[in-house]
């Protein structure tokens, strides 16, 4: 399969690339580190050519230096260029990069409804880049609705290098409220080989149509069972565990059980070596 893989020089798009290389794929690199522009509607049309699918990763991050109009710049009209890329050169599908920040409930930005989350909590995002990435995934739906062609959108957290567990776990060392001061992401993460390995997947699993679906690693990135964090943090929101958390007290409080079962995806990186209990 030949793959458009936007913003292939980014952190997430070298893995991909190399599991995408190892697994056999073709990859048209589209990155502005190369000088390429993905608000150049025609530059963008021009790389999908000939593609069989894309993998649309470039984006901002919405880091508090970047301003919200190029956010909404880049996350929307970069969209709008890749999708109608897509259509042009009928690809078999589109996997596009959300984030868990389209819900709006990530950086402390407001408490989710329940615990834990899921792709089915409602998507409630106040900054330019949450609104960015969840009038992303409407654009992918309304896009699969007029063409047919499918569009997987992908809700990663914060996707975790290989290197980041030993800071992750000196931070954790530090006692106190070091792990959910000043803002609780819930304990939640993804190794980057991980996120990697569900976008190749997104290619060839069976048509979804349009999905979204979390991303997240099996466990919560904590020595406090998942249920006892929860309770401290946000006493007030209602909680739908369940017996499974009982039965893994660290069980992560995002849900990725429907990417595992459109994916086939099971995350082979978690917590659990790295945790002192």
């Amino acid at each position: 399969m030949k793959v458009l893989v936007t913003g292939h020089r980014g952190r997430i798009g070298v893995v991909i690339v190399e599991q995408l290389v190892t697994a056999g794929h073709t990859v048209v690199g589209f990155d502005r580190a190369d000088g390429d522009d993905i608000l150049d509607g025609n530059a963008v049309r021009g790389a999908i050519a000939g593609c069989d699918a894309v993998i649309h990763l470039a984006s901002l991050l919405g880091g508090p230096k970047d301003d919200p109009d190029e956010i909404m710049r880049v996350g929307l009209q970069g969209a709008w260029h890749v999708l109608a890329g897509a259509e042009a050169a009928r690809v078999q599908r589109v996997v596009y990069f959300s984030s868990v920040n389209a819900l709006g409930v990530f950086m402390g930005l407001q408490p989710p409804r329940y615990l834990p989350i899921d792709d089915d909590h409602p998507p409630i995002p106040v900054s330019p880049y949450g609104v960015a990435k969840r009038l992303g995934e409407e654009m992918c739906r309304h896009f699969t609705e007029k063409t047919g062609i499918a569009t997987i959108c992908l809700r990663p957290p914060w996707v975790a290098p290989v290197e980041a567990y030993t800071w992750m776990r000196a931070r954790l060392d530090k006692g106190g409220d070091a792990e959910w001061k000043p803002t609780w992401e819930y304990g939640a993460f993804c190794d980057v080989r991980d996120v990697a390995a569900a976008a190749a997947l997104a290619l060839t699993c069976p048509d979804p149509g349009h999905v979204t679906l979390l991303l997240c690693a099996d466990d919560i990135a904590s020595d406090t069972p998942s249920r006892q964090m929860a309770a401290k943090v946000h006493p007030d929101v209602p909680w739908r565990g369940g017996p499974a958390y009982e039965a893994e007290p660290f069980k992560a409080l995002v849900d990725n059980a429907r990417a595992k079962a459109v994916l086939g995806w099971r995350p082979l990186y978690g917590w659990g070596p790295h945790r002192r209990i």
